[in-house]
């Protein structure tokens, strides 16, 4: 902004005089005062336009920010689902084979035992039984090593798994016998050697 006496000697210098110099000097200052001013509305006007801009922006932005989250979220929400869809899967494979090969094991049990029954029969009073060429699949006795009552108890546990007849039970127990164990049996009577447990 020009100061007076800028203005005084602008006017002078335009042949102003007195009172004329003075309306010149008071106009100028008027018009810079308005020209100041309309500056000074225009900057305003200036930074609202900006805060306006950087509001919609930060708005902006955080739209973009919201809508990320949500799609994280939906994206672990599905990766939870898909990871249950799975293990879901996973344990029904597996019912499934356990149930295939409960299946497979009953079948050869039942044709063990029909091999059982083509493959000859040991007469025990009136009674008959049936014996399978194959042995129990389990250790010998060893009478180094083995308490009688634990074998024993062992045995009849396989025995039982493997749904013997108790009748079947003493054939079976013999293949397991060695050394003075297999001696013992043998001279036991051959009606108390088939007897079962």
């Amino acid at each position: 902004m020009a100061t007076v006496q800028t203005l005084k000697d602008l006017g002078e210098q335009m042949g102003f005089k007195g009172i004329e110099l003075r309306d010149f000097i008071k106009v100028q200052q008027d018009l810079e005062r308005e020209e100041t001013n309309q500056q000074r509305e225009r900057d305003m006007l200036q930074q609202d336009k900006q805060r306006a801009e950087q509001d919609k922006q930060r708005e902006s932005e955080e739209k973009l920010r919201e809508y990320q989250r949500e799609k994280d979220e939906k994206d672990r929400e599905f990766e939870i689902e898909r990871m249950k869809f799975e293990r879901d899967k996973m344990d029904f494979e597996l019912q499934m084979k356990v149930t295939e090969v409960k299946k497979a094991s009953s079948v050869k049990s039942e044709d063990e035992e029909g091999e059982d029954n083509k493959e000859g029969s040991v007469a025990s009073g009136h009674a008959r039984q049936r014996i399978g060429a194959k042995g129990p699949k389990m250790p010998c006795f060893d009478e180094r090593s083995d308490d009688t009552d634990s074998f024993l108890y062992r045995f009849e546990v396989y025995a039982d798994s493997q749904r013997w007849s108790k009748g079947q039970w003493a054939v079976y127990l013999s293949a397991l016998l060695e050394g003075t164990a297999l001696e013992d049996y043998s001279r036991l009577p051959v009606k108390d050697a088939h007897a079962g447990s």
